[in-house]
């Protein structure tokens, strides 16, 4: 019998720990074991009566020597035994603990894991030669700390998920609203075009229901003339002047055919306005979904280097200008060696080249099959498809540099201090050469790129200002020149916001942002490039590609 304990029903034996089952009934029974999973103390017969129901097989039964001493009042308290199952071992408590590792398992985790390890313990009895309040008040805050944070974070991202919900649903607005402003405009000139044909059509077919009289009364005066002829047979005189006003009717129904045959000629045909085809074949999109802009510097991740020198090239490689293509391909402008020369930017090798007639200094991207070089006062249009192959020609009357297309227009500087901008069959729009207070913005100006997103911004690098920025009126954005770029010479945009140029002379490429401020070299002299020129970023591989001399250097960036 038990010293102390508590009693329930009429009994006076007093049980340290008192079966539960038993208890819920009023009884008075002194449990012999507890089991884990029911959370419950048991006396015998009830532990049998638990054995008894296969559902609770699994179940782990702690015998009453674990239970420890319980006085009175502490009774009601839980014997120190872990509750949790293991997650690969269904039916086993986690209730091991490996110091070495310091990580937790079952029987049968520690058996298959841990048998080399030295400091295993069963966490019943390890528990108690720790202290764990103070540690378990800690994680709670750190959990509580993390829940907190967590809980933030999910709003923040819930309401970001909204904000782009509703950013969706008014740019696809804005978008069908933009069709709806391009089905118009090509509803009038649908109109237009109608119009005018039935205007012509209209007048043709006035014409032709004179001619269809006009033929009907020949007819008749024909017929007339038949008759009259035939009834004056038996009068000389009469048959004479009918033959004779036969005669006269004939040269004039001569004449009236003559006049209905040359117009079978001009009937009315349709002729497309192909410029309106060809535009919009240039989009991909009915507009321009802008990016956030990358904020901070670029950090070169890796870095590998290439050759472009190819057998038959008579000299060292000197590539001034390149441009990405819609293939994923990458265009060089080799002028040493008077070739453009298309790389596959998988393997980055040499897929094909075009001898031009002239040495080349700068290229574009015209369409999705088209590019635009410059020569010495020329611009050659040149095939993508398949082989490189030239096209039409543009004849200039000014020297060509840098060139880049945008909106239908071409802008090309001159190696010296002006900008030109001219429409796609050479028409002159503009020259660019001042800002507004009279002041030369350019001195040997180099190099053209497009930016702002919708490549309205036009960037131009230069041996001594490096690099201006102005819009396509020819108005200065903003200027940028300092040590740390020498002799600008390569550009190109992430479309992202961001500008990268690179220095020939200070043998780096300095990346600015939208608002022309320098944020610093991603390439810089540690990466032992020499005479850097022409560079071009690769958006889908987040690659900037730079050329010197006979190699280009692929950096990934991030």
């Amino acid at each position: 019998m038990a010293t102390n304990g508590s009693t329930t029903d009429a009994s006076d034996e007093l049980f340290d720990f008192i079966c539960s089952p038993c208890n819920k009934k009023d009884k008075n029974s002194e449990a012999m074991k507890y089991c884990v999973d029911c959370q419950e103390y048991l006396c015998v017969p009830c532990v049998e009566s638990h054995n008894s129901f296969s559902v609770l097989t699994g179940h782990t039964l702690v015998e009453r020597s674990k239970f420890g001493n319980a006085s009175r009042t502490d009774s009601k308290e839980l014997p120190s035994v872990p509750t949790e199952r293991c997650k690969v071992h269904s039916l086993k408590l986690v209730d091991m603990y490996c110091a070495d590792h310091d990580s937790v398992g079952c029987h049968v985790c520690f058996t298959l894991n841990h048998k080399p390890c030295v400091n295993i313990h069963y966490i019943p009895d390890f528990v108690r030669t720790i202290p764990q309040a103070e540690d378990a008040r800690k994680i709670k805050n750190e959990i509580e700390k993390a829940t907190t944070k967590t809980e933030t974070l999910l709003k923040q991202k819930q309401r970001t998920r909204d904000e782009n919900t509703k950013r969706r649903a008014i740019c696809c607005n804005k978008i069908k609203t933009y069709r709806a402003e391009i089905d118009q405009t090509l509803d009038r000139l649908e109109q237009t075009a109608v119009a005018e044909v039935d205007r012509i059509c209209n007048t043709e077919e006035k014409n032709i229901q004179a001619e269809l009289k006009n033929l009907q009364e020949t007819t008749i005066k024909l017929n007339q003339s038949k008759a009259a002829l035939e009834s004056s047979q038996k009068n000389q005189s009469q048959q004479f002047v009918s033959r004779k006003t036969c005669e006269k009717l004939l040269s004039e129904t001569e004449t009236t055919w003559s006049s209905s045959d040359d117009k079978r000629g001009d009937a009315t045909l349709f002729t497309k306005n192909l410029e309106i085809h060809y535009s919009l074949q240039q989009f991909k999109s009915l507009g321009c979904q802008s990016h956030q802009e990358k904020l901070g510097l670029y950090q070169v991740q890796s870095k590998k280097d290439y050759s472009v020198k190819l057998k038959d090239d008579g000299n060292s490689c000197d590539i001034w200008s390149s441009c990405m293509l819609d293939s994923g391909d990458m265009l060089l402008v080799d002028n040493r060696n008077s070739k453009i020369k298309l790389v596959e930017c998988e393997t980055y090798t040499v897929r094909n080249s075009l001898t031009m007639t002239e040495k080349p200094r700068s290229v574009c991207k015209v369409s999705s099959e088209e590019v635009a070089v410059s020569l010495n006062n020329r611009i050659q249009f040149v095939s993508t498809v398949a082989q490189l192959r030239p096209t039409r020609t543009l004849m200039m009357d000014h020297n060509c540099r840098g060139i880049a297309v945008t909106d239908e227009k071409i802008v090309v500087c001159e190696q010296g201090k002006r900008v030109f901008v001219h429409t796609m069959d050479g028409t002159c729009l503009r020259t660019i050469s001042s800002d507004r207070s009279g002041q030369v913005m350019f001195t040997c100006a180099r190099e053209v790129s497009l930016g702002g997103g919708d490549g309205k911004m036009i960037h131009v690098t230069g041996y001594n200002q490096d690099l201006v920025t102005i819009d396509i009126d020819g108005n200065a954005i903003w200027k940028y020149s300092s040590n740390i770029l020498k002799s600008g010479w390569g550009v190109c945009t992430d479309e992202n916001g961001n500008v990268l140029v690179s220095g020939d002379e200070s043998n780096n490429v300095v990346q600015l942002n939208s608002d022309g401020k320098c944020l610093g070299e991603v390439v810089s002299k540690s990466h032992a490039l020499k005479n850097p020129r022409a560079i071009c970023f690769d958006i889908k591989q987040s690659k900037l590609i730079v050329a010197a001399k006979d190699n280009i250097h692929v950096f990934l960036i991030r």
